[in-house]
């Protein structure tokens, strides 16, 4: 038994005291005053958001007002994206959704989506909320069990702004389950919660500006016969109702996506001009050198923002193609998912530079840590990032359908993505039971990060050279991703360890000479609030933090003067 187990049965080790305090409500408040002046700002419309207009995408794309204040955005996107994108697409025949709309629009009202359950998320097609219909048309709206309770859009009413959300449930008719359906329901009215309506506000997320995520039930909650979204006649296919039934979380798996690009942006800019002004000795020359001078304090800004500037290009190019109602829907689906599965690679970067502002870099105040932890979340939101490469990379091997081949076959990550993928379906060929059986999950499953990570870096090359990005810029970005997987190179093109590491440290010399450019049209400079990348601005910090000092009229006990006595 170790010293330390009888303590823990201490009060002072309770577990509830390791719980997280709640900030202040004005602390939240805060960030939704941010979101309204953000959909102000912007100007988008319902028709807009509905249509996927070119406005719609250029939100996304707003220079960094994402990583200014991401909890802000993604108040914002859920709002616009999920909220007004699933009641929007019924208004040419629902006319009395007008007024809500309208509300939703000037965010006088701040829209929800609910769609995962406590005990439901990957599953959620399984959700055990239900909507019973009632003889006069009205729908009793019910969480039967905890497992069932919606988890975890912000409900409460401390944004000081009325909710209303999309919730999905079971429409039940005469006992009948005909599917999961939309419901437009009421959750407060910013002072308190609807009748029936109960929200459990989870703890705040490590590192993150606070957003109040919830734990939300109903207790037979009465909604009007108006609050269902679509019709009450059981689907022809329940499968393929319930994906046209949350089509716009397609859609946020490539919008939101595109805030891990400003996220990596901002990052890089801050580690860079910090960098440039933060000394140390150089022990040779007994000279004080910028940290930046060393390749270690080089390669990970240098790829941070290398990567953003072939991501935003690569985003673009997505974005259009997705666009393109002429491709397959799974295929414009697929292509969001290979996007966001490069930006959540790419984003580990920032917890690099993380370290490379040493101490500094530690603390919410310079961005990158807080940049770093908050886009975790945009790798479960809008689906799984692991679990649609699993389907994505399963449906590419069984053949259903194809993205986009590549332009260059000899390319060398072409060339990697054939020979993994070639892999891939060999041995998929081989295993009994094909992809339902065990060896598919033991084998396949662990391999499709890496093939959808592979079609990612692909794409984002072939899209950078097509934009007429500096040839130095390529080539880094190349290298790079080579480094991700340095054995197959080694093995299937040449490349050993040592011509590998050649070429790294030539393409970082190649593209030093732009860091200035690169830094430039970042464009992140107005939207940085991190004191670090400032001497000036790091002591203003410094000598305005709290301080305890001794105020010359304390007289210090008698023992503590003088020689410690034994």
């Amino acid at each position: 038994m170790t010293f330390s187990r009888s303590m823990l049965s201490r009060d002072l080790w309770s577990v509830s005291r390791d719980r997280d305090v709640r900030p202040p409500a004005e602390k939240i408040q805060l960030h939704y005053g941010r979101a309204k002046a953000i959909c102000e700002a912007s100007g988008l419309t319902v028709s807009d958001v509905v249509h996927l207009t070119s406005k719609f995408w250029d939100f996304h794309f707003d220079r960094v007002i994402a990583a200014r204040d991401m909890t802000a955005f993604i108040i914002a996107t859920i709002h616009l994206n999920l909220c007004v994108g699933t009641i929007g697409a019924f208004v040419d025949n629902r006319p009395d959704l007008l007024p809500i709309l309208a509300k939703l629009e000037r965010f006088e009202v701040c829209g929800e989506f609910m769609l995962t359950e406590f005990g439901h998320g990957l599953d959620a097609r399984n959700l055990e909320t239900t909507a019973h219909m009632c003889s006069d048309g009205s729908f009793d709206l019910h969480t039967p069990t905890l497992a069932a309770a919606k988890a975890m859009p912000p409900t409460t009413p401390e944004a000081g702004v009325p909710r209303v959300a999309v919730v999905f449930a079971r429409l039940m008719i005469d006992g009948d389950d005909v599917g999961v359906r939309p419901f437009l329901v009421w959750l407060n009215d910013a002072v308190g919660m609807r009748p029936g309506v109960t929200s459990r506000a989870l703890p705040i997320r490590p590192g993150t500006k606070p957003l109040d995520h919830s734990i939300t039930s109903f207790d037979h909650v009465h909604l009007p016969r108006g609050a269902l979204l679509g019709s009450v006649s059981p689907p022809d296919n329940i499968r393929s109702d319930f994906l046209k039934q949350i089509w716009r979380v397609s859609v946020g798996t490539l919008s939101l996506s595109i805030m891990g690009v400003s996220a990596l942006k901002v990052g890089s800019y801050i580690a860079a001009r910090y960098s440039q002004q933060r000394l140390v000795e150089n022990t040779s020359t007994g000279k004080r050198v910028p940290i930046f001078t060393f390749s270690t304090q080089q390669e990970p800004i240098i790829r941070g923002l290398v990567s953003s500037k072939v991501l935003d290009v690569y985003a673009r190019w997505t974005v259009g193609e997705f666009m393109n109602r002429s491709l397959d829907q799974r295929v414009r689906h697929g292509l969001a998912t290979v996007f966001k599965a490069l930006v959540m690679r790419s984003v580990k970067t920032l917890d690099e530079l993380v370290h490379r502002c040493g101490w500094q870099g530690l603390f919410n105040h310079n961005q990158i840590a807080e940049l770093a932890l908050t886009i975790q979340g945009n790798s479960i939101a809008e689906g799984d990032t692991l679990v649609l490469c699993i389907r994505l990379a399963s449906e590419l091997l069984l053949g259903r359908y194809a993205l986009h081949a590549p332009k260059e076959r000899e390319g060398l990550l072409a060339k990697y993505e054939q020979g993994i993928f070639g892999e891939a379906r060999e041995k998929l060929a081989g295993m009994p039971g094909g992809h339902r059986g065990r060896e598919f999950d033991r084998y396949i499953l662990p391999m499709c990060g890496q093939l959808v990570g592979a079609l990612g870096q692909r794409m984002a090359y072939e899209a950078a050279k097509s934009s007429g990005l500096d040839h130095a810029i390529l080539e880094f970005f190349e290298i790079s991703c080579i480094a991700n997987d340095l054995s197959w190179y080694n093995e299937n093109a040449g490349l050993t360890r040592s011509k590998a590491a050649d070429r790294q440290a030539r393409a970082l010399r190649n593209v030093l000479p732009l860091l200035p450019q690169l830094l430039d049209e970042s464009e992140v400079a107005t939207y940085v609030t991190a004191s670090i990348i400032n001497e000036k601005e790091s002591e203003d910090f410094v000598m305005g933090l709290p301080k305890f000092e001794d105020d010359g009229g304390r007289r210090l006990p008698e023992e503590t003067h003088g020689e410690a006595k034994l």
